[in-house]
Order: C-alpha cells, then sequence, then structure tokens
C-alpha cells in the first residue's frame, strides 16, 4: 500500500459532498456561551479562537460538510480573457528588473513574500524557500497581479488574485 499523495489535499478542499444532517452547528450556534458562531453574511460556522475566528468546513460531530460559504463573492472574478491578456502583457518577463523596467515600481515589494515548505523524503530533508514577490494593483480591473522571483534558473512566475470588491450590494 502506497501514501504516495497522502497529506497533498488542497487547503479547503473537501474529501466528502455529504452535507451535515445532525444540525450540531446550528445548535451549538444558537447557545449562547458556544465557541462556535454563525457569521450570516459569509454563510459560515467558525470557532471563536482568541480574538478571532477559524471558519469551521465540516461539522465536528457527523463529519459533514458545513454550508457552502459566501466569501468568493467578495472578490472580483477573473475572465479567462483577461487572464489571457496578463499572461501575455508578462511573457517573456524573466527578471525582477525587467518587470520594474516594464511596469515600474510595484505597488508592493516583499523580500519574502512567498514561503514554500517541501516535506522531506526518506532520502532528504523538507526545504523552506522564500521568494520575492512584486505586486501590481493597477494592471488590471479585476486581478491582483503578483510575480514571484523564482531564482535565476526559474525565472518570474506569474498568480493572479481576484481584487477585493467588498459585499455584494454595497458600494465598498
Amino acid at each position: 500500500m502506497s501514501d504516495e499523495g497522502e497529506g497533498t489535499r488542497k487547503a479547503g478542499t473537501s474529501v466528502t459532498t455529504v452535507p451535515c444532517a445532525c444540525s450540531y452547528l446550528s445548535r451549538a450556534a444558537d447557545e449562547p456561551d458556544s465557541s462556535i458562531v454563525f457569521d450570516a453574511d459569509m454563510n459560515e460556522y467558525k470557532f471563536r479562537v482568541g480574538p478571532g475566528h477559524m471558519i469551521i468546513r465540516h461539522c465536528p460531530w457527523c463529519g459533514g460538510t458545513a454550508p457552502k460559504s459566501k466569501r468568493s463573492s467578495l472578490f472580483a472574478q477573473i475572465t479567462d480573457a483577461e487572464m489571457r491578456r496578463l499572461g501575455a502583457l508578462t511573457k517573456g518577463i524573466k527578471t525582477v528588473e525587467e518587470a520594474i523596467e516594464k511596469f515600474g515600481p510595484p505597488d508592493n515589494d516583499r523580500p519574502a513574500g512567498m514561503t514554500i515548505k517541501s516535506p522531506g523524503t526518506g532520502t532528504t530533508p523538507e526545504t523552506v524557500e522564500s521568494h520575492r514577490v512584486l505586486t501590481y494593483n493597477g494592471l488590471s480591473d479585476t486581478a491582483t497581479v503578483s510575480l514571484v522571483d523564482y531564482g535565476p534558473s526559474r525565472g518570474l512566475g506569474l498568480t493572479l488574485s481576484g481584487k477585493y470588491i467588498g459585499k455584494p450590494g454595497s458600494n465598498t
């Protein structure tokens, strides 16, 4: 039996599509002293953790999925056409210097903006790499453009994320 792929599930993804049927989350959130709260704006159950919250993705009692979050509605959707346009716009840029020459100074320049931790294997140790990230907000109406410097051998990588647009129906 192989353990290949074990522990590689993408964060936020579920191993089940069966919704919670026991109503534990709802009942717990109705209790005034419960550490479980319901955020109606986001349609999310959360654990109170110190001064913050942690989203609950599965019922701790039955294992069913919690309600679908509305969190993604806070961000602009990036169309396929916009992804292609931004890909073409950044194509051929291989260094931080070339990016700054083409687009000007970034809105945010984080020397260790992305950290990647790779697990070790039976023959290699775990590794941790930090990469410089340049972020541009003005290249797109819907996307924040981040260029990740993977070094001389791999060049710059492109990451797009939807811009924050606020709650649906708000003027934020």
